[in-house]
């Protein structure tokens, strides 16, 4: 059984990394759909993909399942507390990313214990978790509001390494933490959202 979140270490090679960014700068950027623009988010279709067996790779971390987004992702504002629970799904399933490029600086996404699988999962936050951010964690989360962030607890903050792949279930909120304030003007990953419909 997995894990709500967790993470595979060199689940891509240093020259799939390569091979993943050379693919990407042949593709027509897009930026991301909604009122904040906070990153390019270019889709393509998963078949296309220039890596070897990805797909049975995929499926042999999160055995038979769908692929409904795969893109690349590139983030020059952090996102903050967010869902990737989409309607379009029936049986939403999990996100990953692997990160492919990040100057070189510490970053993380962070993963929360509570869920947002409503459209007004923001107003269903209700109650005050007590969770004791310590002053670091403050910091990295500091692009969101403090009274958002008293309403969720941390499941885990994952430090991004190159080719890990960075896993969560879809009805779980995360974010980006703060990586303008080390110094980090964008990062890259490839991302993915799996279902199980039939």
């Amino acid at each position: 059984m997995l894990k709500q979140s967790f993470s595979i270490d060199n689940f891509i090679t240093e020259q799939e990394i390569s091979t993943l960014l050379k693919f990407y700068s042949t593709l027509p950027k897009t930026i991301n759909s909604g009122r904040y623009k906070n990153a390019w988010t270019t889709g393509f279709p998963i078949e296309s993909i220039p890596l070897k067996n990805f797909k049975a790779r995929v499926e042999k971390v999160f055995g038979k399942c769908n692929v409904t987004v795969s893109m690349f992702l590139q983030e020059f504002k952090p996102w903050s507390v967010h869902t990737d629970w989409f309607k379009q799904d029936n049986k939403p399933y999990y996100a990953f990313l692997v990160p492919l490029e990040f100057g070189g600086k510490t970053t993380h996404t962070v993963v929360f214990n509570e869920l947002g699988v409503d459209e007004d999962w923001e107003e269903k936050l209700t109650t005050d978790k007590n969770y004791k951010y310590t002053k670091s964690e403050l910091e990295l989360l500091s692009h969101d509001r403090p009274d958002r962030l008293r309403k969720v607890s941390v499941d885990k903050f994952y430090k991004w390494n190159m080719g890990e792949l960075i896993a969560w279930h879809r009805k779980l909120l995360h974010c980006s933490d703060n990586f303008v304030v080390g110094g980090l003007e964008q990062k890259t990953a490839l991302v993915v959202f799996l279902n199980q419909d039939d």
